[in-house]
């Protein structure tokens, strides 16, 4: 069974999924619209034989009121199939939920007309027939398009715990390879630069050195990008910004030359995971590296949001840098980060609920974190609360 459902979700993308080609987004649209349509049109098919009661005058309550649970339920196909199309749902899912809808008028609507059939044999047909057959037709469609929901769902849910599965077996390996690679590459680079007697020579060996340095540290990057991807369904705690704040610029300022001024509010708390810390070191190891001469950490309450900005006064993130990272452009060979310090933070951010944003100030450049506010831990409120909903996902 399970094999035969594959080979149908297979079956649906390969047919409305959109392709490389004009032709094949063309159809891909047009199936979409037409799936939508359908649940629509049905909708509309079914207010008929629902309004019955009003067209032939007055009748029992009951049937007034069967009546209206009709074409209550005939108008909500109307709005599904608008909602349907401008939902996040991806058009093969879309269609699927359509043949879910048709499923269900066809096999309930084949049993009520040889019903209906026998009936008028009988000569007992009466209009309360038509009502009750709109009345089981519109609940049966609507059900089949609740049905079809949640199984267009399930086929998501695999889909993104096989391409989680993959990705992770990609970064084992990646990081194996990168972590090896790069121990092999600063182990020779630093034997040359100390036996080396030029020192130009020498130089290019340290070079050598730092960036092999630099390439390693790519795969604890990449592996804490994972471990925060895995954190998404855990609950958040709360977090003093204050004691966050102060270690990342304590160790920023022992690493580094550069000053690393702090402004943060006495007693503030926010609700985060551990992985902050390493979302925060990031954005002030950029400001660091690419900055100017000092770096400043700030934080501020908005709309019970806590805003943890870092700023510094060098050239600023690059506008296409920016854009991919904050999902307003997407990734290609020409536009992508020249780096993986600010998505690891917004990969950070995002599992527990909060966003990575960008903004200036004057001369400076500011990247923050915005987390929810959380009452201090004196005040006697909850303990911890779930993540949100990561967004972005396409069903």
């Amino acid at each position: 069974m399970a094999g035969v459902l594959a080979r149908i979700d297979r079956g649906l993308v390969r047919l409305f999924g959109a392709g490389p080609t004009a032709a094949g987004r063309r159809r891909e649209r047009l199936a979409r619209a037409g799936s939508c349509a359908v649940i629509s049109l049905t909708g509309v098919a079914l207010l008929a034989p629902n309004l019955v009661p009003g067209l032939v005058g007055q009748g029992p309550a009951v049937g007034t009121g069967l009546a209206v649970l009709g074409i209550v339920v005939s108008l909500g196909l109307v709005a599904a199939g608008v909602l349907l199309f401008r939902s996040a749902f991806s058009t093969p899912n879309a269609v699927r939920i359509a043949v879910w809808n048709l499923l269900g008028l066809v096999v309930l609507g084949g049993v009520l007309l040889a019903h209906g059939l026998y009936r008028g044999a009988l000569g007992t047909v009466t209009p309360t027939d038509t009502l009750a057959a709109g009345n089981v037709l519109a609940i049966s469609a609507a059900a089949h398009v609740i049905i079809g929901v949640h199984d267009a769902r399930r086929v998501r849910a695999e889909q993104l715990a096989r391409e989680r599965e993959k990705f992770a077996v990609l970064s084992r390996v990646l990081r194996h390879n990168l972590r090896n690679d790069a121990t092999v590459l600063i182990g020779q680079s630093e034997r040359l630069a100390a036996e080396l007697e030029d020192p130009s020579l020498a130089e290019v060996a340290e070079t050598l050195s730092r960036r092999s340095q630099e390439v390693g540290g790519l795969a604890d990057k990449t592996k804490v990008m994972v471990e925060a991807l895995d954190r998404r369904s855990a609950p958040n705690d709360r977090v003093n910004v204050g004691d966050v704040v102060a270690d990342v610029a304590a160790d920023a300022r022992e690493r580094t030359d550069c000053g690393v001024e702090v402004d943060v509010p006495p007693d503030l708390w926010m609700w985060a995971d551990d992985g902050v810390a390493s979302a925060l070191a990031e954005l002030v190891e950029n400001a660091v590296e690419h900055g100017g001469a000092s770096v400043r950490i700030t934080a501020v309450i908005e709309d019970e949001s806590v805003h943890v900005r870092v700023a510094d006064d060098g050239p600023g993130v690059p506008e296409n840098e920016r854009a991919v990272v904050s999902g307003e452009s997407e990734i290609t060979q020409l536009t992508h980060g020249s780096g993986l310090g600010l998505w690891v933070a917004r990969s950070i951010a995002e599992s527990a609920g909060g966003k990575l944003t960008f903004d200036t100030e004057g001369e400076w450049t500011v990247v923050g974190l915005v987390h929810g506010r959380a009452a201090s831990p004196t005040d006697g409120a909850a303990g911890s609360v779930p993540t949100a909903e990561p967004a972005g996902t396409t069903a």
